[in-house]
């Protein structure tokens, strides 16, 4: 809730360039992306995946849950 999307590189954008990112993480019990475990599945970019990279840890996630209780869970987000 309430993320901003990452910056588009200036560079990419002058050149008329579009892309995407695939990114995989982990996001704790209490909503946060773990530190650490953020990585980058594919991308049609360098710069793309370094603005998507930067833009994940602070975002914030309704937390998983089984069983009536939180939990960790993998999430692959795709940024287009």
């Amino acid at each position: 809730p309430g993320a901003k999307a990452p910056p588009y590189p200036e560079m990419l954008r002058s050149a008329g360039l579009s892309g995407t990112v695939m990114l995989e993480f982990v996001v704790d019990t209490v909503g946060r992306v773990e530190a650490g475990s953020v990585h980058v599945v594919g991308s049609d970019h360098e710069l793309f995946a370094r603005a998507a990279l930067g833009a994940v840890p602070g975002y914030r996630f309704l937390p998983a849950q089984a069983g009536g209780h939180r939990v960790r869970q993998l999430v692959r987000l795709p940024f287009r």
